[in-house]
């Protein structure tokens, strides 16, 4: 197997020197570009990505295209990014219900509930079948059914997108309690965290849809967690309704449960439990996160929080004195299953590995503020391209964005080292998780990412020091601050 990859190797080096040498010749005196280079090499022609060709090897024959269309952003950056048309989906009050970005209809007329249902039982079967199963559909002796018109309006030239004000208006508390949240609820997700804070639209629309996605379906409407056209109360108080946003890099909440012992005990019973029951300790033989959440319905997420800490980025214990009110509430509502005294050691555990935690972190970060210091970070923050304002703020610190992207590596192992790896511990302590705070990603993973950081640190040294000895000045090359897709970053605009 190495000889075969020392012969590919050799093949790319002989084309590279070959041909390949003429054609980067050529492209330095500006006569061709990149991805004719690449096509030459391969033996395909070069073009637009949206060609529907095939461009192999990784595509590095084509040239991107922008989409055709884009909206406005919103709030008071929204002059300086655009979304994906798929926005009025997630944010129907200012897009879809808005008659500039409404999709065209090519059905005209005024229709009553009964006659959707005939036409669409056609057009979208399982719309009909879920909202048949619904209580909207079957809403029981004496009460009438909420038909499509309700929710959508008659106009089907001007039909309507459900937000939670249109579910607000037959739910008022559950949307009080959704709109109570403070920072770090679904209240927020998406106009706070998303739209007002740059660095998540500092990127090309295409890359933050799926952020858009999460976020705005958590706050502006209700069928992120009651997916339509049934909206089950059943449904929504599983855990994997949840896990479809609170799962993967910084988030990680369901794959801590789901480690748990509530978890496994979740996932080999829950087959036989009654989701149709309130969230009560009787009717489940574990808690759900709904059960810890959201008890006796509550929408505000932020109700059983103490502090909120960006995912579990900013340091806090949670077993403070100022904090015994609701530190007692959680005891109070693990005493359904265990004692008080099991429940409070098991909390003091998760404040205890929490605080070491953030020790390693902050020798992560003295050892990369000295470099900073010394202009030892390649590239230092002014040789890279602006960050989302315009400046050349050093990411990690208070008045910068803390970004994986668009920095130098030791800021990214950094970065990392935090937002994926600290912030899980908290998660993997707060849901019980067993495997994952040690042997998993959590703890041991903090112990290599510090050993990357102080390598690369030791590299970035020595080179600085051989480098004095031989009277070199390094100056960053020109690829950290621009290429085909840094160019694109939203820093670059403001600039």
């Amino acid at each position: 197997m190495p000889r075969v990859f020392l012969l590919a190797g050799c093949l790319l080096v002989f084309l590279w020197s070959g041909a390949g040498q003429v054609g980067a010749q050529q492209h330095l005196q500006g006569k061709r570009s990149f991805q004719e280079e690449m096509a030459a090499l391969r033996g395909e022609k070069a073009g637009p990505d949206d060609s529907g060709d095939v461009y192999h090897g990784g595509g590095l024959s084509a040239y991107y295209t922008a989409p055709d269309k884009l909206f406005p952003g919103k709030g008071r950056y929204g002059q300086l990014f655009q979304f994906l048309p798929m926005v009025r989906w997630y944010d129907p009050d200012h897009y879809y219900n808005n008659p500039a970005f409404r999709p065209v209809s090519n059905v005209p007329g005024q229709y009553t509930g009964h006659e959707c249902i005939v036409c669409h039982t056609v057009e979208n079967p399982q719309v009909v079948a879920q909202w048949r199963r619904s209580r909207h559909g079957r809403p029981g002796e004496g009460k009438e059914a909420v038909g499509c018109e309700k929710c959508h309006g008659t106009d089907h030239e001007r039909l309507l997108m459900p937000s939670y004000n249109t579910c607000g208006e037959c739910h008022p508390q559950q949307l009080i309690g959704h709109r109570d949240g403070d920072r770090g609820s679904h209240a927020h997700a998406y106009h706070l965290d998303l739209v007002e804070d740059g660095c998540y639209v500092e990127k090309p629309a295409e890359e933050v849809s799926a952020c858009l996605t999460c976020h705005a379906i958590a706050e502006n409407r209700c069928d992120g967690c009651h997916t339509r056209h049934e909206f089950s109360v059943k449904e929504a108080r599983r855990p994997t309704s949840c896990g479809v946003c609170h799962s993967g890099p910084e988030q990680y909440e369901y794959e801590m449960y789901m480690q748990s012992y509530h978890g496994m005990i979740y996932q080999g019973e829950a087959h036989e439990w009654d989701f149709s029951q309130p969230l009560a300790n009787k009717n489940y033989k574990a808690p759900t996160c709904a059960y810890c959440h959201m008890q006796q319905g509550e929408h505000n997420v932020r109700r059983a929080s103490p502090a909120y800490t960006f995912m579990g980025t900013s340091l806090v214990d949670r077993g403070a004195p100022r904090y015994k009110e609701i530190r007692e509430w959680w005891v109070k509502t693990c005493q359904g299953c265990h004692s008080s005294r099991f429940a409070r050691d098991q909390l003091e555990a998760m404040d205890e590995a929490v605080k070491l935690s953030f020790t390693k972190y902050r020798e992560a970060m003295a050892i990369v503020v000295d470099l900073l210091n010394e202009g030892l970070l390649d590239p230092m923050p002014q040789d890279l391209a602006p960050d989302w304002r315009g400046h050349h703020t050093f990411s990690l610190l208070p008045d910068g964005h803390a970004r994986k992207y668009n920095v130098s590596e030791i800021e990214r192992l950094t970065y990392e080292l935090l937002v994926d790896i600290t912030d899980a511990i908290y998660k993997a302590k707060a849901h019980g998780a067993v495997y994952s705070p040690i042997y998993g990603y959590w703890e041991w993973a903090q112990d290599r990412w510090l050993i990357k950081i102080k390598a690369e640190a030791s590299r970035l040294r020595r080179f600085s020091d051989i480098e004095k000895r031989l009277g070199i000045t390094h100056e960053a090359y020109g690829f950290w601050s621009h290429g085909e897709y840094t160019d694109m970053l939203l820093g670059w605009r403001r600039k």
